[in-house]
């Protein structure tokens, strides 16, 4: 199987090289270190390329306003303004759409809606330091590491935290950056900005964060939990198409 270094990777995905090394940073793409340079395997650059489906990336801002969506909460909706409640109930209602059409199509929907949610980080913990840290109050535990999820190992710790805490809780627990393979740890750092606007990282529960969660996991169980819960928002969808028109109505109006 070809391997290829990082510059001839973003020249196969039309990229520029840093965007191809912040991919293998995040633990998205899967890299081995050789000399001096990181090698990618041809099986996950082409992996890469697949789930580059078409649409652009949502900003930050956006996939937390589709989190709020999916959440249904009134007070998280009523921080978006009319057009912007209308357009992520408008995605939510695509991506449930995307979902009846094709479980598969959902998932790279749901990866494009959801990329730019977090900063995924990948590190490797001491075992005895694993309890302490999913009891860290810093951390919102989420996908592997949520009850809910279904698939809570004590092996794994998963959450959200704002990047403020990032430093500190690297130092704390002295949390070690690699590759997706080697990593227990698995932290999606939140912007300031979004902490403080979007008041949903004591949400990061819900089934859309927990299916972007699990899903890029990639393995059978987690993707096959994923699309379950994509199932639940379907029928969430279905049953909020009443209201997405009068928001319609209402975005119209502002």
């Amino acid at each position: 199987m070809a391997r290829f270094s990082v510059p001839e990777a973003a020249a196969r995905l039309g990229v520029v090289a840093q965007r191809v090394r912040q991919r293998i940073q995040d633990g998205s793409l899967p890299a081995e270190r050789v000399g001096g340079q990181w090698i990618i395997d041809e099986k996950d650059l082409a992996r890469i390329s697949d789930s580059n489906a078409p649409g652009r990336p949502l900003s930050e801002r956006s996939a937390w306003a589709l989190v709020a969506a999916a959440e249904d909460d009134a007070v998280l909706l009523h921080s978006l303004s009319a057009p912007d409640r209308s357009r992520a109930r408008a995605r939510l209602r695509k991506l449930a759409a995307a979902h009846h059409d094709d479980s598969r199509e959902s998932l790279r929907l749901l990866s494009v809606f959801m990329r730019n949610r977090a900063a995924r980080r990948c590190y490797l913990v001491a075992q005895c330091d694993l309890k302490d840290l999913r009891n860290d109050p810093r951390i919102r535990l989420s996908g592997l590491s949520h009850p809910e999820s279904g698939l809570a190992s004590g092996d794994v710790v998963e959450g959200y935290l704002s990047v403020d805490d990032l430093d500190d809780v690297m130092q704390d627990y002295l949390l070690r950056d690699v590759d997706r393979d080697r990593a227990n740890v698995f932290l999606h750092v939140v912007s300031p900005d979004i902490e403080e606007s979007l008041p949903l990282l004591g949400h990061a529960w819900n089934s859309l964060l927990m299916a972007a969660d699990l899903s890029e996991h990639e393995g059978p169980r987690e993707r096959h939990r994923a699309m379950e819960l994509l199932d639940d928002l379907a029928q969430q969808a279905q049953a909020q198409a009443p209201r997405a028109r009068r928001d319609r109505s209402e975005g119209r109006n502002e």
